[in-house]
């Protein structure tokens, strides 16, 4: 078996509490403003931290398409089929809902999108790298930093400016998440030129002081223009929010590194894709039980952006508990789902 990277572990646990806590009703701009530069491409970050580039084309296309591509086809077909049959909330009949879910453009009835987003950066990211790997090691680095940065670029430029109402759907999506897979490649690259060059750099000085000043300034980069409300250009925004993920995931590895682990943030970090497909599901029965069991309460806590904040940090760890016996049954009995085989004894 090969070894696990348990800052990797602890850095996923953390993306995926995010992701639930993100879609909770209880959640708030506060505590939005937080996580949000880095809840998501910690997982790009880490991704690309992980790949294994000894890996032939072959190899690597059946590892994703066996790891990504099939988990998403499995988990986003019961869900349709699920909520035709179970659901708290409204939704359309499943063969328009099976379409929109096979075109999967942001917004349009893509609940698992982000594993097809992974999926499908991973190949632009195979490609960069292994047409780079014969270059002197400073020069690639470069390459790969300024093609990817570049492409990047591109693609939020094009979410900015394109005229949503040239495609039939109108929105500036496009099929397979093709407009948002590069700034997804991006952050791989980073993570996997972190494991190259850069986390000895990061061993050496994190220390906690080092921790402390890399958090504070986070926090003061994010707060600041949250509470003073500010409106930046359209240029100064894009800077800003590249600073502000790159600086969210520095703090988060910088932390996670020296996190002792257990087994329960490992087990949730081990299956952060069990997590991401059925925590909508579990959520949306829980808090349909809320608001009829103590409806009164809970709308007075949703009011309050305090006790809403706590809730929802609290109602995210309990999602995650519930989740583990899900998560363990898959494991155990159904592995070919999130494209693992079973355990040898």
């Amino acid at each position: 078996m090969e070894k696990r990277i348990l800052w990797a572990d602890v850095a996923k646990y953390i993306g995926i509490m995010f992701v639930m806590l993100s879609h909770l009703e209880s959640n708030t701009e506060l505590l939005g403003a937080l996580y949000t530069p880095f809840f998501l491409s910690i997982f790009f970050f880490v991704s690309g931290y992980l790949y294994n580039e000894q890996d032939t084309f072959r190899k690597f296309a059946y590892k994703k398409l066996r790891g990504l591509f099939v988990p998403w086809l499995i988990f986003s077909v019961f869900n349709i089929c699920l909520s035709q049959i179970l659901s708290f909330n409204s939704h359309s009949d499943i063969f328009t809902e099976l379409r929109w879910n096979f075109l999967q453009i942001r917004g349009m009835g893509d609940g698992l999108w982000f594993i097809v987003a992974l999926f499908v950066a991973f190949f632009p990211f195979y490609f960069l790298v292994n047409l780079t790997k014969g270059l002197n090691r400073k020069y690639r680095f470069k390459i790969m930093i300024g093609i990817s940065f570049g492409l990047s670029i591109v693609s939020v430029v094009y979410s900015l400016f394109m005229n949503p109402t040239l495609l039939p759907w109108n929105s500036s999506a496009l099929p397979w998440h093709v407009e948002y897979i590069f700034q997804a490649m991006f952050y791989m690259v980073l993570g996997y030129l972190f494991k190259l060059e850069y986390e000895e750099v990061l061993e050496r000085y994190n220390t906690r002081a080092n921790r402390i000043r890399c958090l504070v300034f986070y926090l003061l980069l994010i707060y600041i223009p949250y509470f003073a409300d500010v409106t930046m250009p359209i240029v100064l925004d894009v800077i800003y929010q590249y600073v502000s993920q790159i600086f969210g995931i520095l703090c988060v590895v910088s932390i996670c590194k020296m996190i002792n682990t257990n087994k329960y943030i490992s087990f949730v970090g081990k299956n952060t894709l069990i997590y991401f497909a059925l925590h909508g599901k579990v959520y949306s029965l829980l808090q349909t039980l809320l608001k009829k069991g103590v409806g009164t309460y809970y709308n007075m806590i949703l009011s309050n952006t305090i006790l809403s904040s706590i809730f929802a940090v609290v109602f995210a760890v309990l999602l995650s508990i519930i989740l583990i016996v899900p998560a363990y049954v898959i494991n155990k009995w159904f592995p070919f789902v999130i494209g693992r085989g079973k355990r040898r004894k």
